[in-house]
Parts: structure tokens; C-alpha cells; sequence
């Protein structure tokens, strides 16, 4: 019979080499997909896929001696490429925890310092005067819901450090550290070949590209009460609401489980991000905003955020269970961990994940005015 901490250490690399095989399987079958999924479905995931390689490597080279393995930690780029730190911030968005007191001017600081480097590639060959005719906003909507955004994308890449004509290689170098982390984790399962292509990513195909200028399509969108550039976090937040909700579902295959904690850790930070957007203005007031705010203080808002939910949260996330977790696991989905800490079960959670994530995107789209 194993002890307490011999299952902490099962059941944390058993998620990760969950999360693993779910997102190896997406994007090997984005890889040998023939069409614009190829491209989208890696883009549009980053963020999860980056939080699972990031918080891997956490736990692979754990301080605590029984948990880390050197002989996997080995076999993993010998550095991390620099925007998979960045990158698993988009699942976060506006709930950075690097910094507990990150107030809401540094987002809106590091978003506008993104969005002038982007314009200023696209403005260069653009004559003195006429500006205002070239978009400086693309996004990426799949059934009229946002999914993606490219100044929000900008940022959490880091890409205003990176010259245009580095572009190639500085992708093909974040997708190399991905896979090869993600096919190294795998190997927990004790196969060579676990990393499979069974994932129907054609539904991607019909997400559309479309390029706005931001001062005329934003100007009027969300309230007058905010500025652009808390308009540009609301597009990364909308847009990360609606992957997990239109997207995810669709690239689940038999992943549940490790697709569930990726929606519960999308919608979970986005609560919390758009109530940083709603206190910076407490007063202010407009129908959009009043539904939003109605959703954010919801009943089902309230059972996300009940007793017990934050350690599931941090179940979904970090892979390390520390040892002073009172935890009872079993070989349900995510291991019982639901059940045991809260009144939810795994499959009531779901329901409540699907169906706030739907009506917080429904709410955003209309804030937005589209």
C-alpha cells in the first residue's frame, strides 16, 4: 500500500503526463492536419500548451529529491525558450500571480508597449498622413466568437524584443522546445511512443482572420468608462474565454480530464481579471457592464469559488502536491480530488464550467457591441 506522499508523487506526474498526451495529440494532429488549423490550432493553444511545459519542468526538477527526475530533466532543452514563461500567462491574463499587488496600470502599461510595437512594424511603409487607413488589430473569430488577437499575442510572446526578420526562427524555436518537452513527458507513461494523432482539428478550419483599426473598432466598443487599452485586455480576456468554451471542447478527444482543468484554469483567471477591470471604475454603469458584473457575482460564480475550489484550481495548474495537503485520491476523473474537496463532483463542475464559460462569452460579446 503506498504512503500519503508516494501518491502525491503518482498523481502529479499521472496529470501532468495527462496534460501531456491531450496536447501532444492536438498539436501532432494539428501538424499532419492539411489546412488553416495547421497554423491556428498551435497559435491559438500557446498558452495552455506553454503552462503545461512550464509547470513540467517544475516538477521534473523539484527541490524535493523524491519528487524530481533527473534522467527525464536530461532530455528537455537545456534552457527554456524565453516566451513559454510569457506565454502560459495568457491562461492567466490579468491574474498574474508573479506579483500579487500587479495593479491593473502594468497590464495596461505592457498592452499599449505590445500594441505600439505592432504598429510600428505595420506603419513603417505607410506614408505620413495616412496611417489611419492601415489596421494595426488583427483577430481570429471561429463561429462570430473572438478566439485570438494579435496585439494581446504580441504581448504574451514578447514580441516587441524580437525583429521582424527573426520571426521564423524565434517560432520554430518556441514549438521545438514545446514538442520536445511534451514528447519527454510522455515518456512517464513508460512508452517511447505514447504521443498519438487521433484529434479532429478540421472544426479550426473555419476560424476567420480580421484586421481592424483599433482606435475606430475599439473607440466605440465595451463603455465609454475605459480607455483602449483596457479595451485590448478585454479582447485577450473575451478571446480566452471563448477558446475554452468554442475551442477546447472541440479538441478534446478522449483527453477529458486534462481538457476539463484547461477551461476550469481559462475561466477560473477570467473571473478574477475581469473583476480587476470592474473595480477600476466602481461606479460606472451601462447595460453591458451590468451583465458582465451579473455574471461575475452569479450564484455559479459563487460554486467556482467556494470552499475547497482553489486547491482543485491549483491541482489543475501545478503538478507538485506539497506534502501538507490533506488529499484523498481515487481513479475517478482528476483522481477524486474534486469530490474530496468541495460538494461538486467531476461531472457537475464540468456542467458548471461549460455553462458559465458560454454565458460569460455571450455577455462579453455583447459588451463589446458585435
Amino acid at each position: 500500500m503506498p504512503t500519503k506522499d508516494e501518491l502525491r508523487i503518482v498523481v502529479g506526474r499521472r496529470m501532468l503526463l495527462e496534460d501531456a498526451l491531450w496536447m501532444g495529440d492536438v498539436l501532432t494532429s494539428a501538424l499532419r492536419h492539411d489546412g488553416p488549423a495547421q497554423a491556428m490550432v498551435p497559435l491559438l493553444l500557446s498558452g495552455h500548451a506553454a503552462r503545461i511545459v512550464y509547470e513540467g519542468r517544475g516538477l521534473l526538477t523539484s527541490r524535493n529529491p523524491d519528487v524530481a527526475l533527473p534522467a527525464f530533466v536530461e532530455q528537455l532543452p537545456d534552457s527554456e525558450h524565453p516566451s513559454i514563461a510569457l506565454a502560459r500567462h495568457a491562461t492567466k491574463m490579468l491574474d498574474n500571480q508573479t506579483r500579487k499587488d500587479k495593479p491593473l496600470s502594468e497590464f495596461e502599461a505592457e498592452i499599449h508597449q505590445a500594441w505600439m510595437s505592432q504598429r510600428a512594424l505595420l506603419f513603417a511603409p505607410v506614408k505620413r498622413g495616412f496611417t489611419w487607413m492601415q489596421p494595426d488589430l488583427g483577430f481570429y473569430t471561429l463561429d462570430g466568437d473572438v478566439v485570438g488577437a494579435t496585439i494581446p499575442l504580441h504581448m504574451r510572446f514578447g514580441l516587441d524584443t524580437v525583429s521582424p526578420e527573426g520571426y521564423p526562427q524565434f517560432f520554430n524555436d518556441f514549438g521545438r522546445d514545446l514538442v520536445t518537452s511534451l514528447q519527454i513527458y510522455t515518456c512517464l507513461s513508460g512508452r517511447t511512443d505514447a504521443m498519438a494523432t487521433t484529434v479532429d482539428v478540421s472544426p479550426v478550419d473555419a476560424v476567420d482572420d480580421n484586421d481592424k483599426f483599433v482606435k475606430r473598432y475599439l473607440g466605440r466598443a465595451y463603455d465609454k468608462d475605459l480607455n483602449l487599452d483596457q479595451k485590448l485586455l478585454l479582447l485577450l480576456v473575451e478571446s480566452e474565454v471563448n477558446t475554452a468554451n468554442a475551442l477546447i471542447p472541440q479538441m478534446t478527444g478522449t483527453h477529458v480530464s486534462a481538457a476539463f482543468r484547461a477551461r476550469l484554469i481559462s475561466l477560473w483567471h477570467a473571473m478574477s481579471s475581469l473583476g480587476k477591470v470592474l473595480d477600476a471604475k466602481p461606479g460606472a454603469s451601462s447595460p453591458g457592464r451590468d451583465r458582465v458584473r451579473a455574471v461575475v457575482e452569479s450564484a455559479d460564480a459563487r460554486r467556482l469559488s467556494a470552499s475547497g475550489m482553489r486547491e482543485v484550481r491549483n491541482r489543475s495548474v501545478h503538478y507538485e502536491i506539497p506534502g501538507d495537503r490533506e488529499i484523498v485520491f481515487t481513479d475517478g476523473p482528476m483522481f477524486g480530488i474534486i469530490e474530496h474537496q468541495t460538494t461538486e463532483s467531476f461531472a457537475s463542475m464540468d456542467a458548471l464550467v461549460l455553462d458559465l464559460s458560454a454565458e460569460l462569452g455571450s455577455v462579453l460579446r455583447q459588451w463589446r457591441g458585435q
